[in-house]
């Protein structure tokens, strides 16, 4: 096992959620500059309330390589307040370094893809309409400007890198090459043949989330015998095959909500977020 002492994460992807930090994980953990965390989501720092006391343990999710830089994605660091207050001040103390990328989104796409994925993973039963109104998650999520404005009190506003979603996908290359200008890396060894969008939406067939932590006995059967694991663990009747459609009204509420949001991220990423607050 690495001990505590021997490397500390130098990045990490801190979301948001259903922004392509899956993608842009792949991605940075095929760059020969990194060594990514083995657990995409190790969600460390958001779940252990002692984390002093587990730092080898964390660390031991890394293979230990001369001159790497460490890092990992774990969206629920920008969960804020549905996880633990005041991360940014445990990630400080962890290693005052560190540097983060923040991924953003269409807001109203954001919410859509969450949901869906909430829905699949057995999180909601309720119809998408519902579900935004009874369950503050969904806008909470998308205050960009609120999630990661304290990492940047906290860090410095150097420190942090917002990127748009549409930009990881549309302008990939331009995308690498900040990513490689804020980590003072070589953008050249990027590799992305076949890499557009990871982890998307519609098509899947999430694992419900009573199955992320089997017992003991599921993990035999899984490890003995995967076509019953597969027949357990089925959720076909929960997965999308097209998108869900939000009426327009449902639209307005959510940039109601958000269009100060959207107006201070515009500040800090120098970008101009109008289409955002248009309504199709």
């Amino acid at each position: 096992m690495i001990k505590g002492d021997e490397i500390k994460v130098d990045f990490m992807i801190l979301g948001a959620q259903k922004c392509g930090t899956t993608t842009l994980s792949e991605i940075l953990r095929n760059h020969p500059s990194f060594e990514a965390c083995r657990t995409k989501e190790p969600h460390f720092f958001s779940q252990k309330r002692d984390w002093r006391k587990y730092l080898d343990e964390y660390h031991s999710l890394f293979s230990l390589r001369e001159d790497a830089l460490y890092f990992e994605a774990s969206t629920t660091y920008t969960f804020y307040p549905h996880r633990k207050f005041n991360i940014w001040d445990d990630l400080y103390e962890y290693n005052p370094k560190l540097k983060f990328i923040y991924l953003v989104r269409n807001p109203i796409d954001r919410i859509i893809s969450s949901y869906m994925h909430s829905y699949e993973k057995g999180h909601t039963d309720l119809a998408i309409e519902d579900a935004i109104i009874n369950e503050r998650f969904f806008l909470d999520i998308t205050r960009y400007y609120t999630q990661i404005s304290p990492f940047i009190e906290r860090f410095g506003r150097e420190k942090v890198l917002i990127i748009d979603f549409e930009d990881l996908i549309n302008n990939q290359n331009e995308t690498l090459q900040k990513v490689s200008d804020f980590l003072l890396i070589d953008s050249d060894k990027f590799s992305t043949s076949g890499n557009v969008h990871s982890n998307k939406s519609v098509g899947g067939n999430k694992i419900h989330h009573k199955f992320d932590s089997p017992s003991l006995y599921l993990k035999i059967i899984r490890k003995l015998s995967p076509g019953l694991w597969r027949n357990i663990t089925d959720n076909a009747d929960r997965s999308f095959h097209t998108k869900p459609k939000l009426e327009k009204v449902y639209k307005e509420m959510i940039i109601r909500f958000l269009t100060s949001e959207i107006m201070e991220l515009q500040k800090l990423m120098d970008k101009n977020l109008n289409n955002w607050l248009k309504i199709d």
